[in-house]
Order: C-alpha cells, then sequence, then structure tokens
C-alpha cells in the first residue's frame, strides 16, 4: 500500500534530519515546514522529504492539512504522521500501520498509556494531559490518547474528515469527526521521548490552556445542552452563595447586604438564560446532524 509519512515541523533543524532518515524506510516522506526561521527546510531535503514550505507559521493544523490535501491528490493509500522533534520512533511506524492494512480500523493513535510510557511523562504534563483527554471525551465519547500526534489513517478517513483546526487542537478536532462520521478508530502501544532539544518551544501552560478552549468549544458544538448546563448551574451556584451572604445578617437580626442581593440575581438571570441557550442550541445541533445524516 503506497504510505506518505508526514511530518510537520517548525524549527526542528536539530532533530528532522534524522526523523526522516528513519521513516523513509517506511514510505515516501513529506515534511510541511510551517514557516520555520531555521535550516529546517534544507536539512530536510537533504535527508531525503519532499518539503512543502509554509510562509508564515499557521500552525500544526494547517501543517497537517497541508499534507493530507497533497497525499489525497497523489493517491496514497496510507498516511502516518509524527513529530519532528525526535519524541517519536519511525521504527514503530509499522505497528500503527497494521490495523489499518488489515482493515481493521481507519485511523490508528499511537498511545503512551498502553505500555507503561505513561510513567515517562513528566508531572506537569501528565495532569495536562489528563484535563485534556477528558474533555476530548467529553467531547467525543472517545477515551483515548487525544494529543498524541504519531497516527496512522487510511485514505476513507482522509476524504471524511473536514478537519476545522489549524492549531494543536487538531489532534482532537479529528478524534471527534471520527467518532461521528463512523470512522473506526483503535489505539495502539508506542514510547515517547522527553529528553528531545526545543521541547518548550511554548509555553506548557499557555500551550495547554489554548487546546483546552478549542476543545472547549468543540464541546460546545457538538454538546451544547452538557456545556451550557454547566456554566448555568455554576451561575445558580453563585448566585446561592450571594443569597446566603445576602441574607445572613438579616436573620441574624441586621440588614439584607444590598449589593450580594443584587449580584444574586444578576446570576440566576445568567443561569436562565444559559441553559435556554443550551436548550435551543441543542434542538438546532440535533436538526443539523439530522440533515447530514440525511445526506
Amino acid at each position: 500500500m503506497r504510505t506518505l509519512i508526514l511530518i510537520p515541523a517548525y524549527n526542528e533543524e536539530l532533530t528532522v534530519g534524522s526523523v526522516v532518515a528513519l521513516a523513509r524506510k517506511y514510505g515516501d516522506v513529506l515534511v510541511v515546514d510551517d514557516g520555520s526561521a531555521d535550516r529546517t527546510s534544507e536539512i530536510a531535503q537533504k535527508a531525503g522529504a519532499v518539503v512543502i514550505r509554509h510562509s508564515v507559521n499557521r500552525g500544526k493544523g494547517a501543517a497537517l492539512k497541508t499534507g493530507f490535501e497533497y497525499a489525497l491528490s497523489r493517491e496514497y493509500e496510507i498516511v502516518v504522521t509524527l513529530d519532528a522533534d525526535g519524541q517519536h520512533n519511525p521504527d514503530e511506524i509499522p505497528l500503527l500501520m497494521k490495523p489499518i492494512i488489515r482493515g481493521e480500523a481507519d485511523l490508528v493513535i499511537g498511545s503512551r498509556y498502553l505500555n507503561g510510557s505513561k510513567k515517562e511523562i513528566p508531572v506537569y504534563r501528565r495532569l495536562g494531559l489528563w484535563v485534556l483527554n477528558k474533555s476530548t471525551k467529553v467531547a467525543s465519547n472517545v477515551d483515548v490518547d487525544s494529543q498524541s500526534g504519531f497516527r496512522a489513517l487510511n485514505r476513507r478517513a482522509l476524504e471524511r474528515l473536514d478537519l476545522n483546526s489549524d492549531g494543536y487542537s487538531i489532534e482532537t478536532d479529528m478524534i471527534v469527526k471520527a467518532s461521528e462520521r463512523g470512522i473506526k478508530l483503535m489505539e495502539v502501544p508506542i514510547s515517547v521521548r522527553y529528553d528531545v532539544p526545543n521541547r518548550h518551544k511554548k509555553n506548557p501552560l499557555t500551550h495547554g490552556l489554548g487546546v483546552l478552549a478549542s476543545i472547549i468549544g468543540l464541546i460546545g458544538y457538538r454538546r451544547p445542552l452538557l456545556l451550557f448546563g454547566v456554566l448555568s448551574l455554576i451561575s445558580f451556584i453563585t448566585a446561592g452563595i450571594l443569597g446566603y451572604m445576602a441574607l445572613k445578617p438579616y436573620y441574624q437580626g441586621g440588614n439584607v447586604y444590598l449589593t450580594q442581593a443584587i449580584g444574586a440575581g444578576i446570576f440566576v438571570i445568567i443561569g436562565i438564560q444559559l441553559f435556554i441557550a443550551g436548550l435551543t442550541l441543542n434542538v438546532l445541533a440535533r436538526m443539523v446532524k439530522g440533515g447530514q445524516t440525511n445526506e
């Protein structure tokens, strides 16, 4: 089966050459250089990869979509994605391809949780990944290593996935769309290294919050009643706390605290509006999904 190894890269001149050299054993290699300011493109080409370069940094999702379009236009049957920073071992590519070749899956995700590699994850990352994995599960009803960039897809998956994200939330977007469109998904165990150069190109907290915000947006789109219901509940709880603070002095023989009482009323109104919005959007979401199913 014609296989393309797709490697999105941004300022990875230190590692991209070795990743490309190892990956070439398993298929053609395409590096999408997402606006790097270093020698990433030059080194990737010398190592034997085809290189497509974005003139500016557009995000990992945009780089992957560029690669997927390339694969579809050249009729590749399998696309394997892995990071350019050396975290993934290219010699594990056959592990991801095997379920697709056997017809067992359309999308295979390499999981660091299936072989004990979780123990190697730094504590702060482990906590962040737990939050993102659980948020992805809420959005998709699928419990997987949602942020793993080591994946394999067949042509059916490539044709059916209509991905919107340009950033790191592309990983979750892929899982959500797969669950919506009947794409068979499974995990296989992989190893992950964390002692690689340039592993902190972005602030971990800022990066994690950005991905979480995008996932919450996906939850709002797919399950608006859940999202707005939770926000409504938070508003009602806040109203209850403010109401208690406003009335406690009154029952102790004093006066009602007007500011807290007004705040409680405002949060009650907000809670009602959020709940109504959730109900309305839930009906609209069901109508849209029903229309897509009929098509």
